[in-house]
This record gives C-alpha cells, sequence and structure tokens, in this order.
C-alpha cells in the first residue's frame, strides 16, 4: 500500500504523519463550501468535541478524516453539518470507488421526523409505510423507515440536494378536508431565511435583506420548530455498500431514463428523461414542468412524456428504468394504483406501451438514474415551457452522459 502525505490536528499545533491510501472504516469525507478555501481544524474539532484527528487534503476543497476509532467516527459523522464564518463543511460516509466530483455531496442523507402523524392514517387504502413514504417523498427520496419511538414519532432517512432549500412541510389530501404534516430535521442546523443546509442564516448569500422573522400560519416559514434532537445511535449501524452504473440496452433497443421532481416548497413539479441506442448514443431527451401536487404523480407524467417521445420517433423496443420503485411495480403490474387518478393515468401509460412491439421496465437506484434526475430538476425550476432535444445534448448534460457511457461506478450505502 502506497503511503501519502497528510496532517494531524491537535489544539494549537499540526504533526506530520503518514496514511495509506487504502482507507479504513474509520473515514469521513468531507466537502468545504463557503467564501473560505482554508478549514480551520480547531473548530471542526470543537464542533465534533474530538481532542484530534487525521486529515488529509485532497484538493478543490475535499477532504478525509481518518479517526482512531469508530466511536470517535460515529461522533463526528452523527453531528452532521460544521458551520463556520461564512462556510460550512459537508461530511459523508466514506466508500471505496467515490469519485471526487461536486455531485457526490449534492445529496446527503438526513433523518426526519413527523410529528403528531396519525399512524391510522388511511391514503387511498394505503399500508402504514407506503403512506409515510409519500409524504416523506415532498421533502426527499425516501431510504428507510423508523417507527420504533412508537406513536411518539415516526422517523424517515431521505436524500436531500445540499443546494435546494429544504421543505417544511406539506400539505396532506387524507379524503377529509386535509392537513397540515411539518417536518423537524435532525441535523444541526440549517439556514432560517433560505432553507439551505450550507449555511447558516447570518451568512445567507441568497436572502441578505430580507429575513425571515419567524413561524406564522401553521409554522410554514423556518425556523428552530423544524429542528429535531439527533439519535447518534442510528449511525452505528453498519450500511453496506452497494455499487450503480448506467448499462447499455441490447442490440436493437432504445433505453428511456425516466424521472419525475416536486419541489414540496414551491409547489413546482417537472419531469424529464433520455433515449440512447444499444451503442449508448444519445438519441433525444425532454424536460416539461407538469402540473400536479404529487412526486408520484411526476414520476408518472414523466414516464409518459418519455413514452409519447419514444413514439413519436418510431421507437420499437423500449427498455424502461426509472428511480420511482412504486411507477415501475405498477407499470409492470406488480402493485395495484390506489384510488381514481392512478387508476386513470396508469391505464393510460399502458395504452402507450402498446405502440411499441417490445417493452422491458425495471427500477433503477438514482446513481445509475442521475441524466434523468438532472433533466427533472431543470424541468422544475424552469418556466412554463417544455423543452425537447434531438442529436444534440443540453451542455449540462453532457457531464452525465460521459459518466454514463463509460459505465463510472457510483456507490450508494443502503440503510
Amino acid at each position: 500500500m502506497a503511503a501519502v502525505y497528510a496532517h494531524r490536528y491537535l489544539y494549537g499545533r499540526q504533526e506530520e504523519v503518514y496514511v495509506f491510501e487504502e482507507k479504513e472504516s474509520c473515514v469521513l469525507l468531507g466537502k468545504l463550501l463557503g467564501k473560505k478555501t482554508c478549514l480551520s481544524m480547531d473548530h471542526v474539532l470543537d464542533a465534533w468535541d474530538l481532542d484530534g484527528v487525521v486529515t488529509e487534503s485532497l484538493g478543490d476543497g475535499f477532504f478525509l478524516f481518518s479517526f482512531g476509532s469508530k466511536s470517535d467516527m460515529i461522533k463526528a459523522w452523527s453531528r452532521g453539518t460544521v458551520y463556520g464564518e461564512g462556510e460550512c463543511l459537508l461530511v459523508r460516509k466514506w466508500c471505496p470507488g467515490l469519485q471526487l466530483d461536486i455531485e457526490i455531496m449534492s445529496y446527503v442523507q438526513v433523518w426526519i421526523q413527523l410529528p403528531d402523524l396519525d399512524l391510522d392514517l388511511d391514503l387511498d387504502g394505503r399500508g402504514r409505510e407506503e403512506a409515510v413514504h409519500i409524504i416523506a417523498s415532498s421533502a426527499g427520496q425516501p431510504i428507510a423507515v423508523d417507527f420504533s419511538g412508537g406513536g411518539d414519532v415516526i422517523r424517515v432517512c431521505i436524500e436531500v440536494d445540499v443546494n435546494q432549500p429544504l421543505v417544511s412541510g406539506v400539505e396532506v389530501d387524507d379524503g377529509d378536508g386535509g392537513f397540515w404534516q411539518s417536518f423537524r430535521y435532525e441535523v444541526s442546523g440549517f439556514c432560517f431565511d433560505c432553507g439551505r443546509l450550507d449555511h447558516k442564516r447570518e451568512h445567507c448569500p441568497h436572502h441578505p435583506r430580507r429575513r425571515n422573522r419567524g413561524s406564522t400560519l401553521n409554522n410554514r416559514t423556518y425556523g428552530s420548530h423544524n429542528l429535531a434532537p439527533r439519535r447518534e445511535e442510528q449511525y452505528k449501524r453498519q450500511a453496506p455498500v452497494h455499487y450503480f452504473s448506467w448499462h447499455r440496452p441490447a442490440a436493437g433497443w432504445v433505453k428511456l431514463n425516466f424521472d419525475g421532481s416536486f419541489k414540496g416548497r414551491t409547489g413546482r413539479a417537472g419531469g424529464g428523461g433520455v433515449l440512447r441506442g444499444a451503442d449508448g448514443s444519445f438519441i433525444a431527451a425532454f424536460a416539461a414542468p407538469l402540473e400536479t401536487s404529487s412526486a408520484l404523480m411526476a414520476e408518472i407524467g414523466a414516464l409518459q412524456n418519455g413514452l409519447r417521445l419514444a413514439l413519436k420517433l418510431n421507437v420499437k423496443r423500449i427498455s424502461i428504468e426509472g428511480d420511482s420503485k412504486i411507477t415501475v411495480e405498477m407499470l409492470t403490474g406488480k402493485r395495484e394504483p390506489k384510488g381514481e387518478e392512478e387508476s386513470s393515468v396508469m391505464s393510460y401509460t399502458r395504452q402507450l406501451l402498446e405502440g411499441f412491439e417490445e417493452t422491458t421496465a425495471r427500477h433503477e437506484f438514482r446513481e445509475a438514474n442521475r441524466s434523468a434526475d438532472h433533466l427533472a430538476n431543470m424541468a422544475a425550476e424552469a418556466a412554463d415551457a417544455s423543452m425537447e432535444w434531438h442529436h444534440h445534448p443540453p451542455h449540462s448534460l453532457l457531464p452525465f452522459l460521459l459518466h454514463d457511457q463509460l459505465s463510472m461506478v457510483v456507490p450508494r450505502l443502503i440503510l
């Protein structure tokens, strides 16, 4: 194993040490965001309540933190984002194969709490866990649900985009007038002005003159009511690492990757997708705003748009991939639609499938669906105009297409 130069930071001094390129399990990856380009390790050690840590600078604001014990690593990881004077340090678990680019730190896993949610809630006949998934999907991509708190609190681990505002809550249609479900985040803090995780209010670059003065209207603005105590024991579970990459379709087939996006805070929704041939070449892509207030309906709308585009281009054999498991399972008949709206839109979707000679569909995680995810976010943030590209993709999509074309592997911790 080759050794690399690093530093061990202790209070008031630093020592030269060597660490090996083969990383041990007690390692975190950090990304420094904000105005500053240097890292104040004394401040980080104060935030983590540790005496020392081996730190390796990887360039471009990335750092590796090697801890003397697993308990020290868990303590640092559970305390999450470290805030300083105009900058913040995001941390995530290190795993082999990570590509050092800003995308790997765009999505972080956080736990949210759903206070006062009725455990007997019936959303069109759905089970308890599926109903919780649907509600939590307004805040981010659900990964795991924790009912161990009994009736006191329901917790959901979600992936959130640090570049987007957190969602303070969502209106839930329960068929009986509806209600407001608030979200509480198990994080050390975030900006109560713009709702982003990568800074605090006093350093907000987005609304420097327009301050959020506190909670009004059912606590729908940001404030301390959106924070919840973190549970360090949740980080002690060893999550297995899985590796994902995009794969080309078989000869004679075209692959459709689709994704829907619903921004709970702004109420905007959009869908995007990309069509590629058996050699991985770009055929067409789309990004279209959608009129819906449901993440699931955004996913189905994106799928329908992708199928219509493929039919317009006279595609005969289509391989469908998306990161919405519910949508794919309804499409393949493994799950029955709930309610009249879902039944109607899925009936139309299956009619679209009849226009192809052969079809396949499978669920993929976001890591193998990043091109469509990028287009869906573009659509949700766009104005009212739909966009289509033929032969030549949009410039912002090029890095994702190259990543897929090279079948680059992206690791994911599965809780």
